[in-house]
This record gives structure tokens, sequence and C-alpha cells, in this order.
């Protein structure tokens, strides 16, 4: 008997977004910089509202007033 376990499925864009927002929760809660622009900066906050059937996240970035995307800031690895 040989088992295979079944691929696992590709995942669904509500998926990646809660995945997304999940991150940067944390980056919130422990400080964790993240880039933007090529410059390191701290997020400040984080919104979310219904829209439609999906959920639509902004962050801000310490400083600044702008509301932007998640997929704006890429999260800088830190050693643990």
């Amino acid at each position: 008997m040989n088992s295979r376990s079944p691929a696992p499925q590709p995942e669904t864009p509500a998926e990646a977004a809660y995945k997304l927002d999940r991150a940067v929760l944390r980056a919130i809660h422990t400080c964790q910089p993240v880039l933007f622009d090529g410059k390191q900066h701290h997020l400040r906050a984080m919104g979310a509202q219904v829209l439609g059937g999906g959920v639509s996240s902004v962050i801000y970035l310490m400083g600044d007033a702008t509301p932007r995307q998640p997929s704006d800031v890429t999260f800088v690895e830190q050693a643990e």
C-alpha cells in the first residue's frame, strides 16, 4: 500500500489576505520594522472594513497619516 498525500490546494485570495493581515498585526504588536519605498518604518495602526463579500485593510506608518495597502510593505526578517 502506497499512500499518497493529496497535493495542497492553491491558496484563495481570502486566505492570502488573512495571512497578510495576521503578519501586519504581528508587526504592530512586536514593533517589527517593515520596508516601504526602500526605507525602514514601523507600523502605527491597521484598519479594516467590510466591502462587499470581503474585508479591505489599510495600514498607517509611524509619523505618516497616509493610508496604505498592506501589500505596499515588505516585512524585515529578524534573527531570533
